[in-house]
């Protein structure tokens, strides 16, 4: 496991100023404030990344339904020997015991998030749940993750994703899920993107090429301020620059009080990141560097 240095260098590409006044609930910002200062923290860029599958444990069909039927009907749970929940069920959300996972399968994504915290304290678990809104190729990633306290993530941690692996959602039986180690002792706080409502921002960091987003199919590494805002107008889509500091130990820092009054045509852009489903925000620099910032070197191919 890296440590906290480690990670912060690998996931500087999620800054601060992106990060304010987002809407997880106070509650749960505060949790999370408390986790980064004593304990370890996970933000990855998902949006270079598949959404994460969510582990699945072969289980006899039999206590599946079983688990399943208990559970129709919530808030209800099913108690194990020790009288310890197995299972847990809510409007919000649904949890079973799955082997050594917890998988909890999202019923409504657009519910209070106290809903979801009371559905893993009812099986004894100190996880919170939030779920942000997410351009398409970044619904089911996760968003940030963190967690604090005696934890085993050599045995699962914390994860997030979709449930059954590869589905799509929106399809029949496929939900946004998190799934929790059984002896994940510590506290946790997970955001996983959802579909976005009409009119909300997006709070993932995705590259506007990617399948599904609004400049998808367009080359905009490398080209030109003025070739990438007039195929973005194009589409419809409005542009906003970030000029980008390169640094020298690799990747890119971005001053809000460095930004200059203008921005010339021939200044060249090294990446499109998502906004809102019109609009974008180009990171760009005055001159042309020996390599692209955003990527260390050429952007990879895309997933088409």
């Amino acid at each position: 496991m890296k440590n906290i240095e480690e990670q912060v260098g690998v996931l500087a590409r999620v800054r601060d100023e992106e990060l304010a006044g987002r809407g997880s609930g106070a509650g749960a910002r505060t949790l999370l404030e408390s986790i980064m200062a004593a304990g370890q923290v996970h933000e990855p860029a998902v949006r270079r990344g598949p959404a994460r599958p969510v582990r699945r444990l072969a289980v006899a069909a039999v206590a599946v339904s079983a688990l399943a039927a208990a559970a129709v009907i919530g808030p209800g749970l099913i108690e194990g020997g020790k009288g310890v929940a197995t299972s847990y069920a809510n409007s919000a959300i649904e949890i079973e015991r799955r082997g050594d996972l917890w998988v909890a399968r999202v019923k409504d994504p657009y519910a209070d998030h106290a809903l979801y915290g009371e559905a893993f304290k009812a099986v004894g678990l100190d996880v919170s749940l939030n779920l942000l809104p997410a351009s398409p190729s970044g619904v089911g990633n996760v968003v940030r993750m963190g967690f604090s306290g005696k934890t085993t993530p050599s045995k699962g941690g914390l994860g997030g994703g979709v449930e059954p692996d590869g589905c799509e959602l929106g399809s029949p039986g496929c939900s946004l899920a998190v799934t929790v180690a059984v002896d994940f002792t510590g506290t946790g706080v997970i955001s996983l993107g959802r579909p976005a409502k009409p009119g909300e921002r997006y709070e993932n960091a995705a590259s506007a090429t990617e399948k599904g987003e609004s400049l998808h199919g367009v080359k905009v590494d490398e080209r030109t301020v003025g070739e990438v805002r007039r195929a973005a107008a194009e589409r419809g889509v409005k542009t906003v620059i970030w000029m980008i500091e390169p640094n020298e130990g690799g990747g890119f820092g971005y001053n809000p009080n460095r930004q200059p009054e203008k921005v010339g045509d021939d200044w060249i852009v090294w990446d499109a990141e998502v906004l809102a489903p019109d609009a974008v925000k180009l990171l760009v620099t005055e001159k042309r560097l020996a390599k692209n910032p955003v990527y260390g070197g050429p952007r990879p191919p895309r997933r088409d």
